[in-house]
């Protein structure tokens, strides 16, 4: 809010200035008497509110939310508070660094790491439902699969990474979501050349079009290598695009469909 110049800084405000935005936080009584106590011992809370300007000298809270309860409690007039930009991303983040909101990832596009470290988290939670999946073995299986194209975690039960449907799927929905990205208009296929025939250079360039544009699976390959297998491999009694899937080059017997759209005998 360009009007107000108090973003970033540290202030003690009129308890009745401030707001809860969100009025479905709960906490322990048990514990929110207790640190009220201690509060009304020094005065003061030592840990600020998060608050953001939304008129002048008014104020809501963003986050630390414990702590309003806990100063309305000790019944402070005065409460130490940090003033923010309340853009939706300076929120969000705040969120996270107090620990009141977890991370969530985009199964569809996140990294190998990303996956890895997620799924770690959830397996190492207490009493975790989770326990006995392999991370490792999980997030290969999920990056092997054509995830891009995920619009429900069900795909995951078919992976056998023994994530199964029930309690085991859900637990998931607690760090991951999904979000498909936007389809892209592809340019025109290659024309298509014989394999017998073609230079390195146009193998190579349909099957990085392939790669590029993550078609059946060709993603998963090495365009460069491949290109140089087939190129190099002895073609002359070929009588199919068969026996590629024979040469170790990344590409499996149910993608040479996909390889007679760009090449032929």
């Amino acid at each position: 809010m360009g009007e107000f110049d108090n973003i970033g800084k540290l202030m003690l405000l009129p308890l009745e200035d401030i707001q809860l935005a969100d009025e479905s936080f709960t906490s322990s009584e048990f514990i929110t008497n207790a640190a009220a106590e201690s509060v009304k011992a020094t005065n003061r809370n030592w840990i600020p509110l998060i608050v953001q300007e939304v008129a002048e000298y008014q104020y809501q809270v963003v986050s630390n939310f414990f702590i309003y309860e806990v100063v309305k409690k000790a019944q402070l007039e005065r409460v130490w508070c940090i003033v923010i930009d309340p853009k939706p991303e300076h929120i969000e983040q705040v969120k996270l660094l107090t620990g009141e909101t977890k991370p969530r990832i985009n199964l569809n596009t996140a990294s190998r790491e990303s996956i890895l470290t997620a799924l770690e988290y959830l397996i190492e939670k207490y009493n975790s439902i989770l326990k006995g999946v392999n991370a490792a073995t999980a997030t290969q299986k999920i990056l092997e699969a054509n995830r891009e194209s995920w619009t429900s975690f069900n795909e995951l039960t078919k992976l056998k990474c023994g994530i199964t449907q029930g309690k085991k799927l859900e637990a998931l929905k607690e760090v991951f979501f999904l979000s498909p990205p936007s389809k892209v208009e592809l340019p025109p296929l290659p024309k298509t050349v014989s394999i017998k025939r073609a230079s390195r250079d146009e193998i190579f360039a349909r099957l990085n079009y392939l790669f590029m544009y993550k078609i059946d699976n060709f993603n998963k390959l090495d365009p460069d290598k491949t290109a140089d297998l087939i190129f190099t491999a002895s073609k002359t009694k070929w009588k199919s695009l068969n026996p590629i899937a024979k040469l170790d080059c990344g590409i499996n017997s149910t993608q040479i469909k996909t390889l007679k759209t760009v090449f032929t005998l």
